[in-house]
This record gives structure tokens, sequence and C-alpha cells, in this order.
């Protein structure tokens, strides 16, 4: 039954995939006219991007252990956050696993929404700019934040693609993956509306209320134009008699 419901839950959210992609995508468009697409920190980000593919294409099996570390720490620091004991982890190339007192929807799917190096990196560039500001160049910065985007997107659609989760199954794949890529929709918006010259948070919500409140209108819309023609199609046209 609750698999049900999330399922329900899961088709009635599809139009926010659409609006958290909208508005990333209209927020990028916004700051390349403003600016240079082609700008060193872009170039480095997705060089950075592109060297973390050709690295998981040439010898993705050497990272996993890598990704295998993030994923249980991952669920280790959500299920510290929902006040949750940690009991045991265990990390090894094959895979992992984290014992802990509880779990929850947050704990369950947190590795395959959180990009946990790319927030440590986050941390680690707020951290030294803080002690030691523009020691480096940020397209340094740039170009290793496209590593560790790259990083998260390959591992977590390899391990959804190729490796039965079980993390995926307890909420039902449906809703796994709409909250999964909703999710990371959301960081994503958020992040580029943090780095935007254009478009400060404010402006971002109430874009995204617009849109969502359009999309669903258009869904609604489009439902009852159907519904309007299936019923004639059933129903045919009355017949009058004198």
């Amino acid at each position: 039954m609750r698999r049900f419901g999330l399922m329900v839950l899961a088709i009635f959210g599809v139009p926010l995939v659409w609006v958290l992609g909208r508005c990333f995508l209209g927020t990028l468009v916004l700051d390349t006219l403003d600016a240079p697409f082609f700008s060193a920190s872009r170039i480095a980000f997705f060089a950075g991007c592109l060297l973390m593919t050709a690295l998981y294409t040439w010898r993705g099996s050497s990272f996993t252990i890598l990704y295998v570390f993030a994923h249980e720490m991952t669920h280790a620091l959500a299920g510290l956050l929902c006040f949750a004991k940690i009991h045991k982890i265990n990390i090894q190339r094959s895979g992992g696993f984290v014992q802990l007192s509880k779990s929850n929807l947050l704990i369950t799917l947190a590795p395959y929404c959180l990009p946990f190096y790319l927030l440590c990196g986050v941390v680690l560039y707020g951290l030294v700019q803080y002690l030691w500001p523009d020691v480096l160049p940020f397209p340094l910065w740039s170009g290793v934040f496209g590593v560790l985007t790259a990083f998260h997107v390959l591992f977590t659609f390899d391990a959804l693609l190729s490796v039965s989760q079980p993390d995926t199954h307890e909420y039902g794949r449906f809703f796994s993956w709409w909250f999964i890529l909703v999710t990371n929709l959301f960081f994503a918006l958020l992040a580029v509306t943090a780095t935007s010259p254009k478009m400060n948070l404010r402006q971002q919500t109430a874009q995204v209320a617009a849109t969502t409140r359009d999309a669903y209108a258009a869904v609604y819309a489009g439902m009852r134009g159907v519904f309007h023609s299936v019923g004639g199609l059933c129903g045919g046209k009355p017949s009058s008699r004198e």
C-alpha cells in the first residue's frame, strides 16, 4: 500500500522534473547573455567533466572503492542527521553496508541525491577562501568541481543501472527514480542560482512557483480535454424525438 501511494505521488510530481529542468536551463541561458559562455571557469568545469568521463570510460573499475566509500558515508551522514545510531560500517571494493538504528526515505536514497565528494570540495573551497583568499585561481576550483560533479553523475547512474539496488526497491523503482531525479535537479538549480549574476534566490523561487503553476494548469487542461473527448466518443450525440 505504501509503494502504491508513493507511485501515485511520483506520477503527480512528474511535472516537477520539467519545471526544475526548465528553470535550470533558463538560468544558464540568462547567465550566458550576461557573460561569454566560454569563460575560463566554464571551460575548466567542462574540461573537468570530460576528464572524469574519460577516466570512467578507461578505468572506471579503479574508482569503485571511492564510490563505495562515498555511498556508505552518505548513508551514515544522513543517518546522523536523522538521529540514528551507527552500529557498523563495512566498505569493500565489491560493495559495502551501514548498519543503523533506524531507516527512512532520506537515509535510504541519500547517496543517489547528495554528491558526497562535491560537497566536500565546496566545503574545502570555502575553508581555503576564508584562510587564504584567492590563493588558488577560481578556474582551478571550477575544474575540480567539474571532476567531482561528473563522478557523482556517472557512478550514480552506474549503480542504478548495473546493480540491483535494494535501496530503490524498498520504496519502488518508479518513485525512487523520480525522487532522485527531482532532488538532483533541485540541487543543480540551487547551485546555478547561487553563482548566477542575474538571478537571486527570491527571483528563482518566484520563477519556480510560476512555472509549477503553469505546468499543472497545462496538465489539468490536457486531462480535461482528453476526458471530454472520451466522454463524447462513449456517449455519442443525443438524439431528439418528436
